[in-house]
């Protein structure tokens, strides 16, 4: 189950980020299952979060909140801008996230063998 949440996870992250081939409405939709899909992600781990996986949580929260003050308030382009760097810096630091899971899931498979 654990490994499902993982891949929808990716694959809402990849559709969340490609905007300007998905359009608008895919990716307010996407962001909108990513968002749920990390609650869900944070529930499940929730005795291995450490502060600084709560403060990426509390990013992508903040990246989805931004983008939503973004939509209503859309006569003040700075609103806007602050979620494109909101969003930039929750995307280098969910990559860096992905790619310690990855290592540390190398190393596992590497010490079954």
């Amino acid at each position: 189950m654990k490994r499902l949440l993982h891949w929808l996870l990716l694959i809402s992250f990849v559709v969340t980020l490609s905007v300007p081939l998905t359009g608008l409405i895919v990716h307010k939709l996407a962001s909108a299952v990513f968002l749920l899909l990390c609650l869900v992600h944070a529930a499940v781990y929730r005795r291995r979060l450490g502060p600084r996986r709560w403060a990426l949580l509390g990013g992508v929260v903040l990246a989805f909140g931004s983008g939503v003050f973004s939509l209503v308030l859309e006569e003040l382009p700075l609103v806007l801008a602050l979620h494109k760097v909101i969003s930039i810096t929750c995307v280098f630091f969910l990559a860096i996230h992905i790619f310690v899971f990855a290592l540390r899931c190398g190393r596992k498979e590497d010490a079954a063998v």
